[in-house]
């Protein structure tokens, strides 16, 4: 897995407008889910859609684990008004499968994924030690897009044809040079409890972000690629600046209790990232405890639930319990601000973080199940 670290040369080099936006309407050229989870009794339904009806494109869907963002990717193949969808479980033994019977899929790995693909012996094979598939993120990759001509439906073997070609660094007929239009990708995440959905978080959409066709065999399936080569140098630093934040800020209930805070760092890649914050816990008459500033990952061990991984899961309660009267907050807001990278990753040492923060609610009246209720974007500025 390549380390990411957008170096000061690069960064001045990128150092102009920006092409890329986040989209306001859900869809665009370039996906990420921040979170999903397949741990015990919850699996993770992953829906990816070209609402194009005239256009085919072909992408890369790659799963990265929560703790260094070790991934297993797959190329996914969508004709015109297409869906693809997969589930993602955890197995009695720890392991988490990958799960979809689509024809979205590349016959080479379609009976592996009906039966179920390990990602986590996946990841291993590839020489990672360390893994966690239980939860993590998702990105979408747009690698070429086909004018078709009308909207009828277009036999996936043709599709299958062209990726093979593009591999080969063969341009098949109705490329769209240009890349992926903006406005065709949209995604979701649903979570699901024992066959029953809780809860659906939509992906993230960027557009601008892919603006040429990607041949060669770093699109090719089970190459662990960046977002640097599949995305470029610049796009990649874009998209950083786009999300990167100061503060997020949340409302809480009873205490904090079963609500969790997820940040998920994309585009660092390195374990042994470090980060600082500066929490601030309020009352709904907005009296506060400010704490001092908190450094993180790696932590000391009264702070072992503090943000260690690329994707940090933080109990609320725990939070909460840092003040210095717990029982005044029951229910307020919590600010949680000036999250500043402290070693070398992404945009660098002391520069703001690059984040998403998702606010999840679970429901453990069941001591052996628990289940998704909610998940939505937290505000950041």
């Amino acid at each position: 897995m390549k380390k990411i670290v957008l170096s000061t040369a690069l960064l001045a080099a990128s150092a102009m407008a920006s092409n890329v936006s986040i989209a306001n309407d859900g869809l665009g050229d370039f996906l990420v889910a921040p979170f999903y989870m397949a741990k015990g009794n919850i699996c993770s339904k992953v829906t990816v859609e070209n609402t194009n009806t005239t256009k085919s494109i072909l992408a890369k869907i790659a799963f990265r684990e929560q703790l260094s963002s070790n991934e297993v990717d797959l190329p996914i193949f969508l004709s015109p008004g297409d869906v693809w969808d997969g589930k993602v479980c955890q197995a009695p033994n720890g392991d988490v499968y990958l799960y979809s019977t689509d024809d979205s899929n590349h016959p080479s790995i379609r009976k592996v994924l009906a039966a179920g693909k390990d990602l986590t012996a996946q990841s291993k094979k590839a020489g990672n030690t360390d893994v966690d598939f239980s939860a993590g993120y998702i990105e979408v990759y747009p690698i070429a897009e086909f004018n078709e001509g009308s909207d009828k439906k277009v036999d996936k073997s043709v599709l299958v044809t062209r990726w093979d070609n593009l591999i080969k660094g063969i341009y098949p007929k109705n490329t769209v040079k240009t890349g992926v239009d903006g406005y065709s990708l949209a995604g979701t995440v649903s979570f699901e409890e024992n066959g029953k959905y809780t809860s659906i978080l939509p992906m993230k959409a960027f557009k601008g972000a892919h603006d040429k066709v990607l041949t060669g065999s770093a699109i090719a399936y089970g190459n662990d690629t960046s977002p640097q080569v599949l995305l470029g140098n610049k796009k990649a630093f874009e998209i950083l600046k786009l999300i990167q934040h100061k503060t997020t800020a949340f409302t809480y209930t009873n205490y904090g209790q079963n609500q969790y805070i997820v940040f998920t760092y994309p585009f660092g890649y390195n374990k042994n990232q470090i980060r600082k914050f500066k929490l601030t816990v309020r009352d709904m008459e907005e009296n506060k405890d400010e704490a001092q500033t908190i450094i993180f990952s790696p932590t000391p061990k009264a702070q072992a639930n503090f943000m260690r991984n690329e994707v940090a899961i933080i109990s609320v309660a725990d939070l909460i319990n840092k003040t210095k009267n717990p029982k005044m907050y029951q229910k307020g807001q919590i600010q949680i601000e000036n999250i500043t990278n402290v070693s070398d990753v992404q945009l660098g040492a002391g520069k703001n973080a690059s984040f998403f923060a998702t606010l999840i609610t679970l429901d453990k009246n069941n001591k052996n199940e628990s289940e998704i209720l909610n998940a939505y974007y937290t505000p950041v500025k």
